[in-house]
């Protein structure tokens, strides 16, 4: 059984379910989820092709790109080139729902994998470390081998597991509104530092919509947006030097919260109730790699439970095998709290900025 629908849960369900396992998915929400990233960048995209999902996504409207211009203070700080810094050369921009739902489409059609919406798990009964059984909200009773929490939220099943979270905070928060674009010039990635704290990401998610993404320091957030309007264009215009052009519909734009976290979970499992994306860390969004990382998770859980023929050797290949994933976890948490905490100081971003480790093609 696995809790949650998006890429980590769903994309498990789906090679379980290749696997001849039979696997049941519930999530609390009434659809796919909307709100996740939008990037995808080379480790994501190869198990996509891996699995026979690439052609399907890009089928959905993926945009395939291969850089990403960064400026501070309205000057250029670097031209991010993925043809030099990875091996597959490209990363794909595409709306989250869209690869949720390229997921959930191949999910549909194996007979062994049913995933149900507006599904919340009220309470998980046990014998000794192991789970046995989900009592759902609507009375449904789901016995299961092993349970997965991918759903990044307080569940019982996270609570039989008991994480501690190492969380990072920042002081400054992400806003993001959804614009239209009506430029060529639009079609492009680029990413603005301001010595201010401020940052400001553009970049076209479909063909003819943009995202963008603020980050406004904590202490000037309030007065900086009226409702969900923003009224601090001057600040903007102080370090992004086409700021009448790129952000032309910023005035009318509606900018929602854009969560920040980053933290790692200790531990990953506790018997038969494994934790997976989200339920395991987050890493701040600067990196472009969460769900890349959660889909790997997702292929080495898929490995384990399909091996595992008791619980006994269930937690030993946990150990063994997903514990230690908690290191690479780490690292990229620890690499996108450098580039959040530096890139208001243009010397320290460029330190903290490994060309490496920010294409995702490890």
């Amino acid at each position: 059984m696995i809790v949650g629908a998006g890429v980590g849960g769903s994309f498990l369900a789906l090679l379980l379910g290749r696997k001849g396992l039979r696997v049941v998915v519930v999530d609390a929400n009434p659809g796919p989820g909307h709100r996740g990233a939008d990037i995808l960048k080379p480790r994501a995209i190869r198990l996509l092709a891996e699995h026979g999902l690439l052609d399907r996504l890009r089928s959905r409207g993926a945009l395939q790109r291969d850089r990403i211009d960064f400026y501070h203070d309205g000057v250029s700080l670097l031209p991010y080139d993925f043809v030099e810094h990875t091996e597959l050369g490209h990363y794909l921009v595409v709306p989250y729902v869209e690869t949720v739902g390229t997921i959930l489409e191949a999910c549909a059609e194996l007979p062994n994998v049913d995933v149900r919406f507006d599904s919340k798990i009220a309470a998980v009964t046990t014998a000794g470390a192991t789970a046995t059984e989900a009592i759902l909200h609507n009375g449904a009773r789901i016995s299961a081998r092993a349970f997965v929490d991918s759903s990044g939220s307080a569940t019982p099943l996270r609570d039989l597991v008991r994480p501690h979270f190492d969380t990072l905070t920042y002081d400054h928060v992400l806003r993001m509104a959804t614009v239209p674009l009506s430029s060529e010039s639009d079609l492009r990635n680029r990413l603005y530092f301001g010595s201010t704290g401020w940052l400001a990401y553009f970049y076209p998610v479909t063909a003819d919509s943009a995202r963008i993404f603020l980050g406004v320091p904590r202490d000037q957030d309030a007065r900086s947006h009226t409702g969900k309007y923003l009224n601090s264009l001057p600040v903007l215009y102080s370090f992004v030097p086409e700021a009448d052009e790129a952000f032309r519909h910023l005035e009318t734009a509606e900018f929602e919260p854009a969560p920040i976290s980053a933290y790692t979970s200790k531990p990953y499992h506790h018997g038969n109730v494994i934790l997976l994306g989200s339920s395991v860390f987050a890493c701040h969004p600067m990196t472009g790699q969460g769900m890349s990382y959660s889909m790997e998770d997702a292929a080495v859980l898929t490995s384990i439970l399909s091996e595992a023929r008791d619980d006994l050797e269930l937690s030993r290949l946990l150990d063994r095998h997903y514990e230690t994933r908690r290191p690479a976890h780490e690292r990229l948490v620890q690499y996108g709290d450098s580039l959040a905490r530096s890139f208001h100081d243009k010397a320290a971003y460029l330190r903290a900025h490994d060309a490496v480790m920010h294409g995702g093609d490890l």
